[in-house]
């Protein structure tokens, strides 16, 4: 995995989601993120739907467990996690449950364009860049079960509600100009909701080697959605990206009921607009998403 990311690490670089790239810029962003992509993930293997360097960090992390030895509140995560009851729970357990449900529907959402994806079958020399990001959403949730893991919780993956469910499969069916418009808004939000789930791994501060762990697995994720944003801004027009912001407000609030531990843990909607109208903070190594940025990497 990468290097653990700390709360105040380049906390003032940001780059504005929705801004319309020259067409130079968006053919540098394309070639800069293709190398990059193959670079950070390995040899894709679609039909396996591995990614070789990070199967070779999952076995690592397997080599070296680290595991809270604190209290965890298992009932209380499992009632939140399941919807079975609203007792009031810890912090930590709040941040669990937060993590274990993050990524519930960007999770179905990749598994349904993947079908789709290897069921037209993947033409000779075609641009990889999708199936790298397909692939690396379905690792964000192995990354999350890790952290629970890292926390003494095993968490299942589990579908996300019905009526998540119902919308995701009504966005999937949409023309790919209305479709991606709407995954650059849960891509935007997921940057952000990220980042503030790495910036809460100080609740584990305890015990450091817990800390590291969990910054490390929870910036990985930061990174590839952050990384994703870019990618989407550089491949929409105009139109799209002024849609997608005018979305935003209606796209927080459907997190806010799907989420609400985000709220106990102090972020609720105004909290998430008011960091996403600062736009995505940037993590180290990328700064070539905006040229001001570049020189600092």
């Amino acid at each position: 995995m990468s290097q653990p990311l700390t709360a105040g690490d380049d906390a003032r670089r940001r780059f504005d989601p929705f801004r319309v790239l020259s067409d130079v810029e968006r053919h540098r962003h394309l070639d800069a993120y293709r190398s990059y992509l193959e670079a950070r993930n390995g040899r894709l293997d679609l039909r396996a739907r591995t990614l070789s360097r990070r199967e070779r960090e999952f076995r690592d992390l397997e080599a070296l467990p680290v595991t809270w030895s604190g209290a965890v509140d298992r009932e209380g995560f499992a009632e939140r996690f399941l919807g079975t009851g609203r007792r009031a729970i810890d912090a930590r357990t709040l941040w669990l449950v937060a993590i274990a449900k993050a990524n519930q529907g960007e999770s179905y959402g990749v598994e349904l364009e993947l079908a789709r994806y290897l069921a037209r079958g993947v033409p000779a020399g075609e641009d990889l860049i999708q199936p790298y990001l397909f692939l690396e959403e379905q690792y964000h949730s192995r990354i999350l079960v890790e952290a629970c893991r890292t926390c003494g919780v095993e968490m299942t993956l589990r579908p996300p509600p019905r009526m998540m469910r119902v919308i995701i499969h009504a966005i999937y069916a949409l023309p790919d100009r209305i479709r991606w418009t709407l995954v650059l808004c849960g891509e935007v939000l997921g940057s952000t909701v990220f980042k503030l789930i790495l910036d809460h791994c100080s609740l584990f501060s305890e015990q450091p080697a817990v800390e590291r762990r969990l910054r490390s697995l929870i910036g990985e994720i930061w990174r590839d959605e952050v990384l994703h944003v870019a990618w989407l801004r550089a491949r929409l027009g105009p139109w799209a990206l002024a849609t997608a912001r005018r979305l935003m407000p209606s796209v927080v609030a459907g997190l806010m009921r799907d989420v609400p531990q985000l709220v106990e843990l102090g972020c609720d909607g105004a909290e998430l607009m008011r960091r996403l109208t600062g736009g995505i903070e940037l993590p180290p190594g990328i700064g070539w998403i905006e040229p001001q940025l570049a020189k600092a990497d």
